[in-house]
């Protein structure tokens, strides 16, 4: 199929294209506009709070790189937002808008602590691979039904998603308290796992090889959306599905194609996640990260690179909260607030971008 040759079998009257100084324009501009009046009303929560802005900003850059400690967590919390940003990009590109990266999450976890916890003493060698593969998989399995309800039977993506985010949670729920459970806790929760599965670290540092998957799968991200026949499909089945089946294009499967492998990377998140800085099953696991994740991946505008810088934005905010309420007593939900105004913002700016062309 060569894209040079690409016409509907019915031609529709031409949409307007922005010119490319317009697109590059919005592609930056939306993003650094909305960081800035995202912290501009944070700065108007704090004086409201009895804080000084200055200060408090000054305190969340120090907590988010203020010394290795500090980079350290900044980098383990950013591994899961940019897997799963990465995931709602491909899924979004298609025209799938799923919210289902925290049931993706949450299976990995499950899938991860069973897989090890399951695992005969002395098989550190094999784990992580095995680990990696099976919570992907299980991750693309919940993934994918959404997929397949939203391309054979027409499905609300964002209804079924949301709902086997729950259903995954309720399988967590009876996990921690029965096979999975602690014989000797007294909390729903599963015992820790054994040392040889934990993900290596860089020697000083808390820094764990995880992040390193999450630096791979970017620049691989971008050559899946941007160089393959999937990429191509994907990006004419969400611009127009009549046009891409009038050409050939399988639009259900490129759907479902997309659920699976945006399950795979949620999945692989929630592993990482237990293998690298949880260490053990519990209800915390579902933690609201996975709807996190739809901030970075709306506020990186679905771009890799951009969805990279995003993750470290949202995660340092999340961490300066926590600092600030520790050391200034404001509420850490000034954070949130924060990134709440930053999407608005973004999809403001967007509509107003796509008014101007």
């Amino acid at each position: 199929m060569s894209t040079g040759t690409l016409m509907p079998a019915t031609t529709p009257a031409p949409d307007p294209v922005a010119p490319p100084r317009l697109r590059h324009a919005a592609a930056l501009g939306v993003p650094l506009l909305a960081v800035f009046v995202g912290l501009a009303v944070g700065a108007v929560l704090i004086l409201l709070a009895g804080g000084d802005p200055g200060q408090a900003y000054a305190t969340m850059l120090n907590a988010a790189l203020g010394g290795d400690t500090q980079l350290g967590r900044l980098l383990t919390g950013m591994t899961p937002l940019v897997l799963m940003g990465l995931g709602y990009a491909i899924a979004y590109r298609t025209g799938f808008i799923t919210i289902g990266a925290q049931g993706h999450y949450d299976v990995g976890a499950i899938t991860a602590a069973a897989v090890v916890l399951s695992m005969p003493l002395g098989t550190g060698w094999v784990a992580i691979p095995v680990v990696a593969v099976t919570a992907a998989a299980a991750g693309a399995c919940i993934g994918g039904i959404a997929g397949v309800l939203k391309a054979r039977l027409g499905v609300n993506e964002i209804i079924s998603s949301l709902m086997l985010n729950y259903l995954v949670f309720y399988a967590l729920a009876w996990a921690v308290r029965k096979p999975l459970a602690n014989p000797n806790g007294f909390t729903p929760e599963s015992e820790r796992i054994p040392d040889w599965a934990v993900l290596a670290t860089i020697p000083g540092t808390r820094i764990h090889i995880g992040v390193f998957v999450a630096v791979a799968a970017v620049p691989l991200v971008w050559w899946l959306m941007r160089s393959t026949r999937f990429g191509f499909a994907s990006q004419i089945v969400g611009e127009s599905p009549t046009v891409a089946a009038a050409n050939g294009i399988s639009v259900g499967r490129t759907i479902v194609t997309s659920a699976l492998v945006s399950g795979a990377l949620g999945g692989i998140a929630g592993a990482i996640m237990l293998v690298g800085s949880e260490f053990r099953l519990s209800l915390a696991v579902s933690s609201g990260i996975g709807f996190t994740a739809i901030v970075v991946a709306l506020l990186g505008r679905r771009n890799p690179f951009g969805i990279v810088l995003a993750a470290a934005l949202v995660s340092g905010l999340t961490l300066g909260s926590q600092a600030v309420q520790r050391t200034q007593e404001i509420p850490a939900s000034i954070g949130t607030v924060v990134q709440a105004v930053m999407i608005l913002t973004v999809l403001l700016a967007n509509r107003f971008v796509e008014r101007a062309r």
